[in-house]
């Protein structure tokens, strides 16, 4: 049964709203928690002046790292106690949403964030979460997780209780995004939904929504990267990567998160770039388990099938029709401006074998199979 727990206000300009939305929760204080980038663009004065137009006080955390650490969480709950906040916002990109979710789930749960990765740890009801998201990518604001590093290493957090009580989304705040980052986020988006349709916790009802999401995608990112102000894109993307972000709970993710994960603990790829690079290759190794899926996913993509390949060549003409896409958007993705140790591979392709998301995986991917993966990505 699919059951979505967080209110949505969807729609240009609903971000003017958050004062609103804070006083009718019976809020006093905001911690805003955001990164940076964000402050620099002045976007987030459009919460915190909302929230001061309606008598509700906020405190900025803006020192959210891409792939936030326990360190990250800690210092932003040390504010949010600090100012004793009675609500937390989470405002940017997967990184500062994801930290939002953790500074929150402290203020009712004893710290370190990172006891939480052993899902033996319970977890007490974490209420007073707002998000807004200002790229179309992670879907942080309607997933069920969060993922923190340390030592290099990402711990997938999986939290039902820490998710937030409203996301707002407003396609305004995403007209500024440059296109390169838009791409890449919006090919993280996808392929929340791929991996979806591919998972073998996909249901009809997942099945339906993740390839709704694959064709709506597949339509509207090339013209969001292309016309950054044309605010219907900008909405359809952000609808659809919530949506993603929704499924994330039901269908989840697969090996392709398996090696995106790997690839930026030890390689320091940004996300949607991950994404990008794994799954076409994912898509070509889970062509022997799900052969149909795959060749449909490849149409969607604009692939042309006689109706005669076998598993391998339906994977390999899917995976050639994901890369067609991926790189007419805005030019071909060079990894090769990532230096890194191929001697490091071994022990990488061992990490992502083991990776939490492999249980979802349609078929079993050794560590043997992971190794062959990373050479082709970085051949």
């Amino acid at each position: 049964m699919l059951e979505q727990k967080v209110k949505l206000l969807c729609g240009p300009g609903k971000a003017s709203e958050i004062g609103s939305l804070a006083v009718k929760l019976g809020k006093k204080k905001a911690l805003l928690v955001t990164d940076k980038g964000i402050v620099a663009t002045g976007i987030h004065k459009r919460v915190v002046d909302s929230l001061r137009l309606c008598g509700v006080e906020c405190v900025v955390f803006d020192d959210v790292v891409p792939d936030p650490t326990a360190q990250n969480v800690a210092d932003g709950y040390k504010m949010c106690a600090d100012h004793q906040c009675d609500l937390v916002i989470g405002m940017g990109g997967g990184s500062p949403m994801d930290t939002s979710k953790a500074i929150n789930l402290l203020r009712f749960n004893p710290e370190p964030i990172l006891r939480y990765a052993d899902p033996k740890n319970v977890m007490e009801p974490a209420p007073g979460l707002i998000v807004i998201p200002t790229t179309s990518g992670t879907g942080s604001e309607m997933s069920d997780g969060l993922v923190i590093s340390s030592d290099n290493v990402k711990h997938p957090i999986l939290a039902p209780v820490a998710g937030a009580e409203y996301a707002v989304i407003d396609p305004e705040l995403m007209v500024g995004i440059p296109p390169r980052l838009t791409q890449a986020t919006g090919l993280d988006a996808m392929s929340h939904a791929i991996e979806g349709y591919t998972s073998t916790a996909a249901d009809p009802s997942t099945d339906m929504i993740n390839e709704s999401l694959i064709r709506t995608i597949a339509e509207w990112l090339p013209k969001a990267v292309e016309h950054g102000g044309n605010v219907e894109a900008r909405q359809q993307m952000a609808i659809c990567a919530s949506m993603a972000g929704w499924m994330l709970q039901y269908s989840h993710t697969n090996a392709g998160h398996s090696v995106a994960h790997i690839l930026g603990s030890h390689y320091h790829i940004p996300h949607g770039e991950a994404c990008a690079y794994a799954t076409p290759w994912i898509l070509e190794f889970n062509a022997a388990a799900m052969p149909e899926r795959v060749m449909r996913i490849g149409r969607i993509l604009g692939a042309s099938f006689k109706g005669d390949e076998d598993p391998a060549e339906i994977g390999a003409i899917a995976r050639d029709a994901f890369i067609r896409f991926r790189d007419k958007i805005l030019g071909k993705l060079d990894i090769t401006r990532y230096e890194v140790d191929k001697s490091t591979f071994p022990s990488a392709a061992d990490d992502i074998a083991g990776e939490l998301f492999q249980v979802f995986n349609p078929r079993k991917m050794e560590s043997a199979d992971a190794l062959d993966i990373l050479n082709k990505i970085f051949a």
